[in-house]
Order: structure tokens, then C-alpha cells, then sequence
């Protein structure tokens, strides 16, 4: 699904031979070193968007505006995009899947949904983990930033698009999920023109809620 675009994705999948018996499945680095690299980047890029808000809301200046427009758009989908994979990660681990985390080098993907080793329920249950922690990025950001200016709009927008774009991606693979295709399966369907045509509904969403609203 989206990885990136997060996800279940191809991108997530244990690839190779199937595992033998004597094999362990180990994460690559400590759950806590990157939850900490994860939140670090989120705070930055809150941190960003906070610095051009206050500036516009201080001065009023046009390209305060402007600049925390952007920071907000950019910040809003990166946060939601964050909380997606760690939505899709803590689903699959709450299920019982198998879900080891990738090295913190590596910023994507966050873990290896190893098909080997988990069943259908269990993709279903990343899957779905993944959308519902988007949306409920969008919907905390909507109810808890202020968006009398245009800086803590935009935020909710970008996490808003974001879920849009995602979910256009993910939801065609969760209901053939829910339909008893096998997860491997339903994510092959997602193909490069479906992505493009995802980013486009995402910021369409994105920037036609904040002229919108």
C-alpha cells in the first residue's frame, strides 16, 4: 500500500525464500531508538511550521502568510504520513503479526510485514491500522490547532491530504482483503499510474479544503 505512500506495501513484505524453522525474526534496531528518530522529525517539522505561524500572527506580513502556508501543508502531511506507518506497524503488532522493525538507518520503510509468518487477519489488521491512524491525525489537528490563520489551517489540510491520498490507495486493497483475497495479492494491484493518480486526489484535497475553508 503506501509506504510513502505507507501502507501495507509491497514495500513491506518479507521478500526471499520462505523461512526455514531453525530462522528467528529479530528487529534491526530498538523500538525506542526510532519511535525517538520518528517523534524528533515530527517535532521538527512542528517546529517549523510553529516559527512561520507565530511570525505571520506577530507581523501579519504576506510572506509570513505565505511561508506558514507552506511549512503547514508540507508539516500536516509529514506528521500524518508518521503516524500512518506507526497506525500500520501497531496493528500488525497488536494482532500478532510478524513485523520486524527495519534498521533506524533506513527511513522507509519503518518495518518488514512478513507474510511467512502472519496470516490474513493479521494483514487486515495492519491495513487498516495504518488508515484509521491518518484520519485521526487529520480529524486531532482539525479539532485541537487553531485555524483562524492561515498557518494552523493549512497544517489540518496537509494531514487531511495526506489521508486522502493514502486511503485512495489503501482502501480498493483492504476491501479485497475483506473479501478473502490474499494481502499479497490485493497490494499488487496497486500500480505507479494509481499512485500518481492518488497524489493528485491528495492535494487536490489538500488545497481545496484550505481555500475552502
Amino acid at each position: 500500500m503506501a509506504s510513502a505512500p505507507s501502507t501495507p506495501d509491497p514495500a513491506h513484505a518479507r521478500g526471499g525464500d520462505a523461512p526455514t524453522a531453525e530462522e528467528t525474526v529479530a528487529d534491526a534496531s530498538s523500538l525506542f531508538l526510532v519511535a525517538l528518530r520518528d517523534a524528533a522529525f515530527v517535532l521538527g517539522a512542528l517546529s517549523l511550521w510553529a516559527g512561520a505561524d507565530a511570525w505571520f500572527r506577530a507581523t501579519g506580513a504576506g510572506f509570513g502568510a505565505f511561508l506558514a502556508s507552506a511549512t503547514g501543508l508540507l508539516a500536516g502531511a509529514f506528521t500524518a504520513a508518521q503516524l500512518h506507518e506507526w497506525g500500520h506497524f501497531t496493528g500488525a503488532r497488536l494482532s500478532g503479526g510478524t513485523a520486524p522493525i527495519s534498521p533506524a538507518k533506513k527511513l522507509v520503510p519503518l518495518f518488514l510485514f512478513d507474510f511467512e509468518r502472519s496470516d490474513e487477519r493479521q494483514f487486515r489488521w495492519m491495513s487498516i491500522g495504518g488508515n484509521l491512524a491518518h484520519w485521526l491525525a487529520a480529524l486531532a489537528l482539525f479539532a485541537f490547532v487553531p485555524t483562524d490563520a492561515p498557518g494552523g489551517l493549512a497544517l489540518a489540510c496537509g494531514a487531511l491530504g495526506f489521508a486522502a491520498f493514502a486511503s485512495s490507495i489503501e482502501f480498493p486493497v483492504i476491501r479485497q482483503a475483506l473479501d478473502g483475497t490474499p494481502g499479497a495479492r490485493a497490494l499488487a494491484t496497486i500500480t505507479t499510474d494509481g499512485i500518481q493518480r492518488s497524489g493528485w486526489i491528495g492535494l487536490g484535497v489538500a488545497l481545496g479544503a484550505f481555500v475552502l475553508l
